[in-house]
């Protein structure tokens, strides 16, 4: 009896530990497998690129797995969804069904921009899927208006990573078409869609002109390149346009990049603003920021700014985001006349 349990805990030891060596990725890929060539195909499309390749590599690697392991895979995923429900399933396509059934096309789309939530253009995910390196030699190819506004739906860190694949003169021209974009015509961007798949929507079928760019995403995409080649963009920027470039130049340093200061630099700064401005703009600060800034400061100062945001009324946004804008100009100032150094992103303010 004693060496059969042994034996029986044993096989219960070596069960657990085979199930064990199934991970989360792999019971996906075994369902995968399970699943008809339709219905997989369906899943699949709605992943990620990089969540598409993850899941292929896991059904490769799931070739060889046992009935026991399928059958603890099953469980697993049972485990993980029986406190799920389909309410939230395709619930934005429902939605708008609903909705332009019920008030027809142009005023439900009206009203939907109002509450529902941001979805990416299909630029956006199509641009996913194209190497980095195809898409520079796709930009060096395409006239820099077209480039610039495909490069307005990419991530800033991606457009960052592409533009360093490109040469110097044609950084300097997107970086400055992409801070000037305005209404992008339905031509344009039936074009775009049109270069990244075969048969993409005619202008008749795309949305009407929308506003794209503008020097904040230009700002993002600088911020994401290494220091020398940001340094040199910049200033192509400027012999092109001193304005557009010091726009860019003022979106690049924003009330987060604070935490780029020494504890001292942070206290010299505060001490040059009033608290006036100071208690908005920190109410839209993260709770790190405010912590390094109260550090920066006297005990009884942290305490008399904490007290007068404690009664304060609640502020709109609009005035959060002005007192935050003039924190940043104080030291702005600061750091062109050299009182305090900062480093952030790819490009360094001293």
């Amino acid at each position: 009896m004693a060496e059969t349990a042994m034996t029986d805990s044993g096989s219960a030891e070596n069960m657990s530990s085979e199930l064990e060596l199934v991970t989360g990725r792999q019971t996906a890929a075994i369902l995968m497998l399970l699943f008809d060539d339709e219905e997989a195909a369906k899943i699949l499309e709605r992943l990620e690129p990089q969540e598409a390749e993850a899941l292929g590599e896991a059904m490769f690697s799931v070739a060889d797995v046992d009935a026991m392991q399928i059958d603890g895979s099953l469980d697993k995923f049972l485990q993980l969804t029986q406190n799920q429900t389909m309410v939230t399933y395709k619930s934005d396509e429902k939605v708008g069904r609903v909705f332009r059934q019920a008030l027809g096309t142009s005023r439900a789309e009206t009203m939907m921009n109002r509450f529902a939530p941001k979805r990416p253009s299909n630029i956006a995910d199509l641009l996913k899927w194209v190497p980095l390196k195809d898409l520079a030699e796709l930009v060096e190819n395409e006239p820099p208006q077209i480039a610039a506004v495909m490069i307005s739906f990419m991530t800033p860190d991606a457009a960052a990573e592409m533009l360093q694949l490109v040469s110097t003169s044609l950084q300097e021209e997107l970086v400055y078409r992409v801070a000037t974009l305005g209404p992008v015509s339905a031509h344009a961007l039936a074009q775009i869609h049109n270069l990244l798949e075969s048969n993409g929507p005619s202008a008749e079928e795309i949305a009407p002109p929308m506003e794209i760019g503008g020097v904040m995403d230009s700002a993002s995409i600088i911020n994401g390149l290494p220091k020398t080649i940001s340094q040199a963009v910049l200033k192509g920027v400027t012999k092109r346009d001193r304005k557009v470039a010091k726009q860019i130049e003022d979106e690049m340093f924003v009330f987060a990049d604070l935490m780029n200061l020494s504890k001292k630099d942070i206290g010299t700064v505060v001490r040059k603003v009033d608290s006036a401005i100071l208690v908005p703009a920190l109410r839209g600060a993260s709770e790190a920021l405010k912590t390094k800034i109260f550090d920066a400061m006297s005990q009884r100062a942290a305490e008399t700014i904490k007290d007068e945001m404690d009664e304060a009324p609640p502020q709109p946004m609009e005035a959060v985001i002005d007192a935050q804008k003039g924190v940043i100009a104080i030291a702005k100032l600061m750091i062109d006349n050299g009182e305090i150094s900062m480093s952030t992103g790819g490009a360094d303010y001293v």
